[in-house]
């Protein structure tokens, strides 16, 4: 699989951008720049917005880590995006989340591996990736476990994860050679 777009360097940036690759890389304890960013990278004043939206989801929200990590795997999982997928599983086992609730996400709904409160928000993911309307019953069982503010946030989490694998599929986003499922 070929990607459809450039992966963009560092050097072919405007020079005001260079930063945001080098705070990137920084972040990720010095890791190359992976290639969602190189992607993004393409379009730099969209790429700016996009990743701090991104940066306040993943580092700004109470929503416990794991719950988002969850809820992101089920969209990766569900839109079969595999750089989203292999991304987060890493950042998922990092979170806590156990190998053998990867290993059944399939099956979250039945699977002794997850407790109500995973599955509210995994049904959460599922129906508003799948379908994009969510039934009342499946909103009502957030609320019995997240605030206001974490349903929000756990909203927009899921909400800006389909726009991304919506941007990685369609491009053919490569998991970078050095990236693997831990």
């Amino acid at each position: 699989m070929a990607a459809r777009l450039p992966y963009v360097n560092r050097e072919e940036l405007p020079e005001q951008d260079r930063e945001l690759f080098d705070r990137i890389s920084r972040e990720r304890g010095g890791a190359p720049v992976g290639n969602i960013f190189r992607t993004l990278a393409n379009a730099p004043n969209l790429f700016r917005r996009f990743n701090a939206l991104g940066g306040e989801l993943r580092n700004g929200t109470q929503l416990d880590p794991k719950l988002r990590e969850l809820a992101l795997m089920t969209v990766g999982r569900l839109t079969e995006a595999e750089y989203e997928f292999v991304h987060h599983w890493n950042i998922s086992l990092q979170v806590g989340i156990r190998r053998e609730q990867l290993e059944h996400l399939a099956d979250f709904e039945s699977s002794s591996m997850f407790n109500e409160q995973e599955r509210a928000v995994m049904r959460y993911a599922a129906e508003a990736t799948r379908e994009v309307k969510v039934s009342d019953a499946t909103f009502e069982a957030l609320r019995g476990f997240l605030d206001n503010r974490r349903i929000m946030e756990l909203v927009m989490n899921v909400a800006f994860y389909n726009a991304v694998v919506r941007i990685l599929v369609p491009c053919k986003v490569e998991v970078e050679p050095t990236t693997k499922k831990n």
